[in-house]
């Protein structure tokens, strides 16, 4: 299990927000500055700070770990951030007119609680959207190829779309659409990338060996400009709506 309390000290030197994800988010929900929105498992809270940038809206967070709500509120105390969890939600009934995730669902012990909590903080049409990885973009990841068990731990991490539909369904949210945003399909190995893998910045990083970690890690070094081809991964916009009542 990740210790997210020990990441938090080295999340933000290299985790930062896909403006692209956002652009798709706003392109979706229309998100002005009415808008009531949740990032649930925020973390250091980056992307709710670029959308509170953006389009200064009404923007909250949930996140269970304690040190990583201190950075958020260190560095963006506009934030309303508050300790929550898949069980948990400490706001009102109807309180967002969206709520997103970014690589969270992973880390969710029960789906069917997750969706029986999230879903009455929804307003009637309200908007859910899971930012994830089906299993085939998982097996595309460029990065594979330096850590050989890397794409079978992940899948046993993720739930696959289907799962997660299911699951939505049967606790009364309705799937909208399924959007993927795909990866450059020519990226360049570069010292970003080997600094998330030296700070485990990723937690699959900390689901792997020290061996292998260390082994993968020095030939990314010796790959440093190269570049790679990415055919088939990124990630999938899972887009669900509260009906009506």
């Amino acid at each position: 299990m990740t210790d997210y309390d020990e990441a938090s000290i080295t999340y933000n030197n290299s985790r930062v927000p896909d403006p692209k994800l956002v652009e798709l988010f706003a392109l979706k929900v229309h998100i002005s500055r009415n808008t009531s929105l949740l990032d649930f498992g925020c973390g250091t809270g980056n992307y709710l700070s670029l959308i509170k940038e953006l389009y200064d809206c009404k923007c909250h967070g949930v996140e269970p770990s304690d040190g990583m709500r201190t950075v958020a509120n260190k560095n963006s105390p506009s934030l309303v951030i508050r300790k929550g969890d898949h069980k948990h939600i400490p706001f009102d009934d109807a309180s967002f007119d969206f709520i997103f995730m970014t690589d969270v669902i992973h880390h969710v012990p029960d789906l069917n609680q997750m969706f029986q909590t999230l879903h009455p903080k929804l307003t009637a049409n309200g908007l859910l959207c899971i930012v994830t990885e089906s299993w085939d973009q998982i097996c595309n990841r460029w990065y594979n190829r330096y850590f050989p068990s890397l794409a079978t731990n992940e899948k046993l991490r993720y739930p696959d779309i289907e799962t997660i539909v299911h699951c939505a369904l049967e606790n009364g949210v309705l799937l909208e659409e399924i959007v993927i945003n795909p990866n450059n399909a020519i990226i360049a190995v570069g010292e970003r990338f080997i600094q998330i893998v030296e700070e485990k910045n990723y937690s699959m990083f900390r689901h792997i060996s020290e061996t292998e970690r260390l082994n993968g890690l020095m030939e990314l070094r010796k790959d440093v400009g190269k570049t790679v081809h990415s055919e088939g991964a990124g990630e999938s916009l899972v887009w669900l709506r509260k009906p009506r009542a």
